[in-house]
Formats: C-alpha cells, structure tokens, sequence
C-alpha cells in the first residue's frame, strides 16, 4: 500500500469579505477537493510543539515524527542543508529577510522582494563584513553564514518577521548578546542608507543532526516533494528522497505537474511520500485571500485531480497542512490543524478518526 500526504502550507484560514464571507479553501476548492471531503476520515493535529512558534520547519519535522526535543530551535541549518550551503561546526547560520518599515518605525512588509538593484546592495553591503557571507535562496530570503559565531546562538533572540507586521521595527530586531548587537546596527544602518528597505535576521542555528525517518517508523522507506528549503533540509537530514525540482518554486508559480510526476514516481519505490506545496503559505504572507483561493483552485484540478488519478488503487492520501495561516495578519496561529484521509477504491478500515487533541507526531499512524 502507497501512502501520500498532501501538505498545502498554510491552507486553514478564516473568513474574508471579498471571497464572499468564504475561506479561501471553500472559496476554492472543486470536484477534487469534494472529492476527498465527500469519502475521507477526518481529524485534528496539534503540529506546534509545545515552546515552539508555528514555523514550517518545527511543524513539518513534528508531522514527519521528529521529537520536540531533537528539533533544532532555528529553521537555517536546514535550510541551508537544501541549499548545499556550508555551514562548520562553530558557525551560526540565519535567515537574512528583505523587509520593509515605515517612516513612524513600523515593520510593513516582512516578506519583501525588493526592487533587484537595491537587493543586491544590502546583500552585498551584509556580506562585506568580515567572516560573513550571504546566499540568497529565494525572492525576499537569503542565508547568512557567519563564520566561528556559533558560540553566540544559544543566548540571542529573534522574531519570524511574517508573525509581526504591523510591529515596531526595533522591537524586532536580534537582543541578548554581542552578535546581536552587531546584527541590529547593520539593520538600522542599512534601514537609514536605503529606506524603506533594510533586512532582519532570525531563525539562527548551528549545525545538528536529526534521526532517520526509517528509525522513527519501522523501517518505512520516505520521501518528500518539495521546493521550500525548510521541507527540503529535513527530508535530506533524516534521510529521505527529495528530488531536485528546478521548475518548483515554493510560490503560487511553481511547476505543479513537475511535482505530481515525481510524487507519483516515488510513491511507486517508497512506503511514504509528503508533496509539499508551498504557494499558499506565500499568498498568506502577502496578505492577499484572493490570491490564495484562486491558488487553491488551480491545485484543484493541476495537483488534486492528477494524484488522485495516477496514485495506484488502496493508495491512503492525506490532505492536511502544517500550521494554519492568516491572510488578515500574514503570520502563522499555532492552533491545530485539520486532516481528511482517504483511501483510493478503499475503505479505510480498522482507521479511527476525530483524534482531536492528539500529539501531531501520532500523524504518521495512519500510514503504518
């Protein structure tokens, strides 16, 4: 029996005016998505460990049966894992986000592609100090390697900036020790030279291991579909298949039938497949539910219906997400998450639903 979890980041929302008092999954979703809803078992994952923010990286490795314990407190390791950008054992490694403040000194966009010419000057300007170095690894998001600075991780503070749009920019900023401060100046320097544009680091990490997907689960051969380097780094780091995807994006412009052909290819060689879609995550940081919806819908028929179509007959399919996203704020809610499980010809047998309040890491039962 083949066994596929279908992860649309961020796909629980609420409510908005301009969808027609709809969610931009009901706003969205067709024949396939009823499909699912009109023969699936349903239930409710907590993916937020406790101590955690609701970040893809922690929700992702909770969902695929990583302890809390062994999850790494920041996302750039991993990243940077997917991206095969090298990281020594006393480095620190972050996330470097383009941003956006206003003059009153409130943070606007925490997600922002800034014009091409002025993200190469603040990449540049960040990877002209001493021991660091910048590598971008998407629109409004690079990794910034600091070399011998690892000693610094476990006392600085920093904040998701998509969880605080709409806060002071300098309330945002790294605290707690002398890399921090340095990390700030450069902020507020840059914030000065080219407003509004600056960058805001977070999600620091140094180098660690995780345990393999097939210690966790009996042996189970893995493999994860993706092109968001969070999802990436942790399928590489426990062992799994991840395939490169050159036309995947993460965005709502991704290859969609890239990722379905590759989903369907593995799901014939391993035990287990998650296909990661990153797109409506994306919508959701640009606070735009139209955009999302509309995305929703184009997964309906251009991912839904072809791996429903293609996967082999008694195939378990899940669908399900790691964390809800708001478009009204742009950030992450670490409230739980709603799956829906179907069986293709079958009939789900002996599988108890309506598990509200379970451990999320308990998700991987219902493939086993």
């Amino acid at each position: 029996m083949s066994n596929i979890m279908i992860v649309l980041d961020g796909l629980w929302d609420v409510t908005y005016p301009e969808l027609g008092g709809k969610t931009p999954y009901d706003w969205g979703k067709g024949e396939n998505f009823k499909k699912i809803e009109s023969s699936c078992i349903k239930g409710t994952l907590i993916t937020t460990p406790a101590g955690f923010e609701p970040d893809t990286q922690a929700c992702i490795l909770t969902m695929l049966g990583v302890d809390a314990s062994d999850i790494p407190a920041g996302r750039s390791y991993i990243e940077a894992l997917a991206a095969g950008v090298a990281v020594e054992a006393d480095d620190i490694v972050m996330r470097l986000n383009f941003v956006t403040v206003t003059p009153d000194g409130t943070l606007e966009d925490p997600t922002c592609s800034a014009p091409l010419d002025i993200a190469k000057t603040l990449r540049e300007a960040v990877a002209g100090i001493a021991g660091h170095s910048v590598t971008p690894v998407g629109s409004y998001k690079s990794l910034q390697v600091i070399k011998g600075a690892g000693k610094f991780a476990q006392n600085l503070k920093t904040y998701p900036p998509h969880n605080y749009a709409g806060k002071p920019f300098k309330s945002l900023l790294p605290s707690g020790n002398e890399l921090a401060r340095s990390l700030s100046e450069t902020s507020l320097a840059l914030l000065k030279k080219h407003a509004p544009y600056t960058v805001l680091n977070w999600a620091q990490a140094v180098p660690c291991k995780l345990p393999s997907f097939a210690s966790l689960h009996g042996g189970m051969t893995g493999a994860v579909v993706s092109a968001t380097h969070a999802v990436m780094g942790g399928a590489i780091a426990m062992g799994m298949q991840c395939p490169s995807l050159p036309t995947a994006t993460g965005d709502t412009d991704t290859d969609l039938s890239t990722k379905v052909k590759a989903t369907l290819e593995l799901a014939k060689a391993c035990d287990f497949v998650m296909l990661h879609v990153g797109g409506t995550d994306e919508a959701t940081h640009r606070k735009n539910p139209r955009e999302k919806a509309e995305f929703i819908k184009k997964l309906d028929t251009e991912l839904i219906a072809p791996v429903l179509n293609g996967c082999d007959l008694k195939t378990r399919v899940m669908l399900t997400c790691d964390h809800v996203a708001l478009c009204s704020t742009g950030g992450h809610t670490a409230q739980p998450v709603e799956f829906m499980l179907y069986e293709k010809g079958g009939a789900l047998s002996g599988v108890q639903g309506e598990r509200s309040g379970k451990e999320s890491v308990e998700i991987m039962q219902y493939f086993k």
